[in-house]
């Protein structure tokens, strides 16, 4: 099927949650990304890629797994490809992929004692949440619960910037946060959440087996509502003039002495 006008607005269009949402599809960008696409159990409904990148020794594996996966794999040019990627340098190699959408229940019904997963409760910027989905992939977190108020799961930004952690660990996307908390501490979990005025300093909590890691808006922290259902509220200690700290940064702070003190 060649590339018509047609179709390049439509796989541009994705760009848009509108669209994202009425076709419950989103576009990867990239061999990095297609490598882990292709590995895992998302379903790529339609593949473009320059001659250039067909020629790459690194990507040929990846195109073979890709075409053994979708039938429509079409090479076009690198101004087609322009034409509907989202990044400024042709990435070579695009998909779209149909959209995954976890429960909240499949993930907190684990049997798993030891099971430690993130909630995100209105965290806006689609770096931050993209860098976190990979920073929990990276520590080896079992799941992320992505709340309502927070960015799209699938915007382009955030999928990037997950550097594949996206394909490799279950996020769970507009969780509606207060009830899904509420279960979860009815199952045995304890809730933790990130506080500048939190009582206990990152490097002395104790982690429960079970527990809810919930990191707050960039600007305002998590709601109140969320922060009165909190079993432990811990800071991250503050040794310069710096006003505020990343959340991102916060989140691999937290999980790096997450592992500290259960692998001790």
């Amino acid at each position: 099927m060649a590339l018509t006008k047609a179709r390049a607005k439509a796989i541009r269009a994705l760009g848009q949650k509108k669209f994202r949402d009425e076709t419950g599809t989103f576009v990867v960008e990239g061999l990095r990304l297609m490598r882990d696409a292709v590995a895992s159990d998302f379903e790529v409904l339609e593949a473009l890629c320059t001659a250039e990148i067909a020629e790459d020794p690194a990507a040929k594996p990846v195109l073979e797994r890709l075409r053994a996966k979708c039938r429509q794999v079409e090479q076009v040019t690198p101004r087609e490809m322009e034409q509907v990627a989202e990044t400024v340098s042709p990435p070579g190699m695009l998909a779209v992929l149909r959209q995954k959408h976890e429960t909240a229940a499949g993930v907190l019904d684990r049997r798993d004692p030891a099971q430690v997963l993130v909630a995100l409760d209105g965290v806006a910027d689609p770096g931050n949440v993209g860098s976190i989905v990979r920073t929990c992939d990276w520590f080896g977190v079992d799941g992320v619960l992505l709340g309502q108020n927070s960015v799209d799961l699938y915007n382009p930004k955030v999928v990037r910037a997950t550097m594949g952690g996206i394909f490799h660990l279950p996020v769970v996307d507009d969780v509606d946060l207060l009830p899904v908390l509420t279960q979860a501490k009815s199952r045995g979990y304890s809730l933790c959440i990130t506080d500048p005025a939190g009582e206990t300093h990152h490097d002395r909590v104790t982690f429960a087996g079970r527990t809810i890691i919930v990191f707050g808006n960039e600007a305002r922290g998590v709601s109140d509502q969320v922060r009165a259902m909190a079993d432990t509220r811990v800071a991250i200690r503050r040794y310069g003039a710096g006003e505020s700290l990343n959340v991102a940064v916060a989140c691999g702070i937290v999980l790096s002495q997450l592992h500290r003190l259960l692998d001790a």
